[in-house]
């Protein structure tokens, strides 16, 4: 009895024996192998040959959806190395090309017809920008360009976006260069009067005529009708409360009684009570309302003085 006890103790236990072992194999095993075969494939460089990007051609737009698509914040964007009708000196020489034309519409002072980039290419840079919206649908190619210019008599800092669908300036800054000011850029606050005299138009001369004709000259450039031009002091109405606007009004009206036309009138209450368009460096600023046949409207920010200028989309 006794012998046929431990007889069946020791199966008992060969039976748990294999069955650990069998456990210890299949579980061990498999991860030893998934293990070997993990090390084998990080120690092996593999590539895949991709498709080529290509840019194809793109719907056109309308200056309303270039506008639209440039200010989206849900438009994904993407950096290219070129564009479809422009390379990174294409774009530059184009640039310069377009900077004559604005001169032949007035918007530019004529010393820019000879204007040349410096050779500094440390101060250059040309960016080829892909625009689509969410659906696909529309897209385009901005680029994006900062560089210096020389002219006959300045050296300036141009920031441009060029269209390079139709090469032309969608948005324009320029600030004049000077070694003798902080980090080079001339502002009005800063120039001294002999400064100021050496400019062909002083932050004096520039007027509210003369911000509407630049806007309307632009526009000319563009393609686009000049609808509205909003200055500073015309948002008065916007910016007082309920009681200074009947004190406003009435002030008006008594310049009125003295012969002056409504716009005069405005603008020299507008002087009286601080609100202008002048900013701390002479310039003068406006909201531009442009129209595009039936598209609708597209609208931009516009700032004009003696020590630069600038025009860009706005919502």
């Amino acid at each position: 009895m006794r012998r046929k006890n431990c007889r069946s103790r020791k199966s008992w236990l060969l039976t748990v024996g294999a069955l650990l072992l069998a456990a210890s194999v299949g579980f061990g095993v498999p991860l030893a192998f998934r293990k070997w075969q993990d090390d084998r494939r990080l120690s092996v460089v593999e590539t895949e040959e991709a498709p080529e990007v290509r840019i194809t051609s793109q719907t056109e737009l309308s200056m309303v959806e270039k506008a639209e698509l440039f200010l989206s914040a849900d438009a994904s964007t993407t950096v290219l190395e070129k564009g479809k009708n422009y390379d990174v000196a294409g774009s530059l020489a184009k640039a310069e090309e377009e900077l004559g034309t604005l001169c032949e519409v007035g918007v530019l002072d004529e010393t820019f017809r000879t204007a040349k980039m410096t050779e500094d290419d440390a101060e250059q840079s040309a960016d080829p920008i892909f625009y689509i919206d969410p659906s696909g649908e529309k897209s385009m190619i901005i680029w994006m360009l900062n560089f210096q210019m020389d002219t006959e008599k300045d050296r300036l800092i141009l920031e441009a976006v060029l269209d390079d669908e139709t090469g032309k300036l969608l948005e324009l800054a320029i600030r004049e260069w000077s070694e003798d000011y902080e980090n080079g850029i001339r502002s009005g606050a800063a120039a001294t009067d002999s400064d100021v005299a050496d400019l062909a138009v002083t932050d004096s001369d520039v007027t509210d005529s003369d911000v509407t004709a630049w806007a309307q000259k632009f526009g000319s450039y563009l393609g686009l009708t000049t609808e509205r031009v909003t200055q500073s002091w015309e948002l008065a109405d916007a910016i007082l409360s309920d009681g200074d606007r009947t004190a406003y009004e009435n002030q008006v009206h008594l310049y009125e009684k003295k012969g002056y036309t409504e716009d005069d009138a405005r603008r020299l209450v507008c002087e009286e009570w601080g609100i202008s368009d002048v900013n701390p460096d002479g310039s003068r600023t406006a909201q531009v309302v442009y129209r595009e046949g039936d598209s609708g409207e597209v609208n931009y920010y516009l700032r004009l003085g003696s020590s630069g200028l600038a025009i860009y989309f706005a919502l």
